[in-house]
């Protein structure tokens, strides 16, 4: 869908399908309740509501770890809303959510399983009629993707939902279950689609948001293994948040083979997001530029590399007059007593014995055993923490990291802080400083290349407003590319800072991009009132950037909020867009006394806290919060008189 023309300063809201709540859903938020909260979004003066992926994940609650790239999740169809239903379920419906909503977070996994039980029910009554409708039939016929989603998805089921890789049973797939699973992809598109007419007809528009990855245990790998390398797996490089970086632990694309197709998995994906979205969100838009690749032995990120980039020759470094003996030693080094004493303590001779061999032909130096070359060995191990950190410290105290071609070498993301570093001659140190700086130079033309190819067709191919997840270490190539394709990219407050500059100032809001998304903050990240408690938060500093001389306050109150979002909303960004959380903080009712539990997701964790989080009322009580709506719609209507 067409977003249309953007004639002055606009104005969102951002929050999980999952997290919203009325007393027709059942345990979830579901398409449908779209409809009440465009409702809600209209009475604010909202011109937007962005939500996070709504893909099927079966029982995986993140939405960011789809098992198809095209189907939608059935946990967010209305039972009661297909026809039949009232007579084939009763009231059973209104009593399992009865059951569900006096729990304080969202139960998925449980919520998942009766309402596909539900939906087979209904499916087992009304087959016959379900066979003879031309109007699924056509609809089946007309969606590419259904057939092997649909044959994956049982063929899943049947294998007690193992991954793919694990399938005893792999070719006795019953047609009922391949029809089931179409149907509700079916019944799933024709209610997303009810509410996305909807919120037309109110001049709501809708944001979706298209994950850059996708689940190795899914439709699309299983069905397209051309396109999808195994061999390694997506992260992002260390940064200031994440020392050793993040492994995904989704597969990586194999570009060659998806350009020699025309990229069309992706032109397709794009056109399927075109029928629900007026705009969507590339999320890492950086992985199109470059993607952290991570072997698949390593548990973390920090023994990647970029690819696409430039690698380290070794006739370079022998060039340059470092021998392939130091090569080899800043690859794999190794270590003496002293160096062993510092990670181990008490406890080095035991260690050394059993993880560390001696190293030929030297006294007093140790390398580690092969077998325990990976983090995940490492990690798997039955000994302390303080162990395995020690052992970890030993295999990443590197310079370089190998290649299968031993031609080539990575960079070691730490490798200018490393201690086998500080072992080399001076001149040795310098000469590889150099190289490494001539190494870094060279990437920027690749990764501009390659980005401004791929985000081409993702750009071009729908009429779709086109917006980007554009946070991390942003080559300095991404922002004039970004702008020249007509991609909004994304800004959110508390990390728009200049991290080269003395004190890391904040970036004033008026120095924004037009072409920019801003935001208080997102779903991996806390609330603001979460913000305000982080230990880490320089509330001065933070206080004085939104131009506030007055104390700063130990706690937000609502009226604190309305400042922040007073000063947000002056920034030089086509959009701002903010969680439904800091909307919500506006009215006092709803400041949360811990704060941490209104985040969405904590990156790195695992637990049922994350992805399970539900908005405080119903949305029919949230149509009636006058005072909070009315505030709202000031402050909405403050940004929209803004000369554009």
């Amino acid at each position: 869908m067409r977003y249309g023309k953007i004639s002055s300063f606009q104005t969102g809201v951002v929050v999980p399908l999952f997290s919203l709540r009325s007393k027709e859903s059942v345990g979830i938020g579901e398409f449908l309740d779209l409809i009440p909260f465009g409702q809600w979004a209209k009475r604010c003066g909202l011109d937007l509501i962005q939500l996070l992926p709504v893909n099927d994940t079966g029982e995986e609650s993140s939405p960011y770890s789809a098992r198809s790239a095209f189907a939608l999740n059935p946990v967010y169809i209305r039972l009661q809303e297909i026809e039949g239903a009232a007579e084939i379920l009763g009231d059973e419906p209104a009593k399992q959510n009865k059951k569900f909503m006096k729990l304080p977070r969202i139960p998925y996994v449980e919520v998942v399983r009766y309402k596909r039980s539900a939906l087979r029910k209904i499916f087992e009554e009304k087959k016959k009629d379900i066979l003879a409708n031309n109007l699924f039939k056509k609809w089946t016929e007309k969606n590419e993707w259904l057939r092997p989603y649909a044959e994956f998805c049982s063929l899943k089921a049947e294998n007690s939902e193992a991954s793919w890789k694990e399938w005893q049973k792999k070719d006795k797939v019953k047609e009922g279950d391949i029809l089931f699973q179409e149907w509700m992809q079916w019944i799933a598109e024709e209610q997303f689609l009810k509410a996305v007419n909807e919120l037309n007809k109110i001049e709501v528009r809708l944001k979706g948001d298209i994950p850059i990855l996708i689940n190795e245990d899914s439709a699309d790998v299983w069905h397209y293994p051309q396109f999808f390398s195994l061999e390694n797996r997506a992260g992002a490089p260390p940064d200031m948040f994440c020392y050793s970086g993040q492994n995904w632990a989704f597969p990586t694309y194999k570009w060659d083979n998806l350009e020699k197709d025309n990229f069309n998995w992706w032109r397709k994906r794009i056109k399927q997001a075109e029928k629900f979205y007026h705009a969507y969100r590339i999320d890492h838009v950086l992985g199109f530029f470059r993607i952290w690749v991570v072997p698949e032995q390593e548990y973390t990120g920090i023994l990647g590399h970029f690819v696409p980039s430039v690698p380290i020759c070794m006739e370079e470094l022998l060039h340059a007059g470092i021998p392939r003996e130091t090569v080899r030693y800043l690859t794999s080094p190794n270590f003496g007593e002293e160096q062993l004493n510092d990670w181990f303590g008490s406890v080095t001779g035991e260690v050394k014995q059993k993880y560390f061999l001696p190293l030929q032909g030297s006294y007093g130096r140790y390398v580690l055993r092969k077998e325990y070359h990976g983090e995940r060995v490492i990690m798997s191990l039955e000994e302390e923490q303080v162990i395995k950190d020690g052992l970890l410290n030993a295999y990443w105290n590197r310079v370089f990291v190998p290649c299968s071609n031993d031609k080539v070498l990575w960079p070691y993301w730490y490798w200018y802080n490393t201690p086998v570093l500080q072992t080399l001659p001076e001149h040795e140190v310098s000469v590889i400083k150099d190289i490494m700086k001539s190494n870094e130079a060279k990437q920027e033309d690749l990764w501009g290349e390659n980005g401004r190819k791929l985000l081409s067709v993702l750009s071009q191919e729908a009429d779709m407003l086109v917006c980007a997840e554009d946070l991390g270490a942003v080559p300095n190539c991404v922002p004039g590319i970004l702008e020249d394709l007509g991609i909004l990219a994304l800004r959110v407050e508390r990390w728009t800072r200049d991290w080269k500059q003395a004190g890391s100032p904040y970036v004033p809001l008026s120095e924004y991009p037009r072409l920019a998304v801003c935001t208080t903050s997102n779903h991996d990240s806390s609330t603001l009132l979460g913000l305000w408690n982080e230990q880490d938060f320089d509330r001065d500093f933070y206080w004085k950037h939104i131009g506030q001389n007055s104390r700063v306050p130990a706690a937000l109150s609502a009226e604190h909020i309305k400042l922040i979002i007073e000063n947000m909303f002056c920034c030089n960004s086509l959009l701002a867009i903010l969680p439904l959380q800091d909307f919500m903080a506006l009215s006092q009712k709803f400041i949360s006394s811990n704060p941490e539990e209104d985040r969405i997701n904590t990156p790195g964790t695992i637990g049922s806290e994350n992805w399970s989080w539900r908005m405080p009322c119903l949305l029919e009580e949230l149509l009636d919060e006058g005072g909070l709506n009315d505030e709202i719609a000031r402050l909405v209507e403050a940004r929209r008189a803004l000369p554009l």
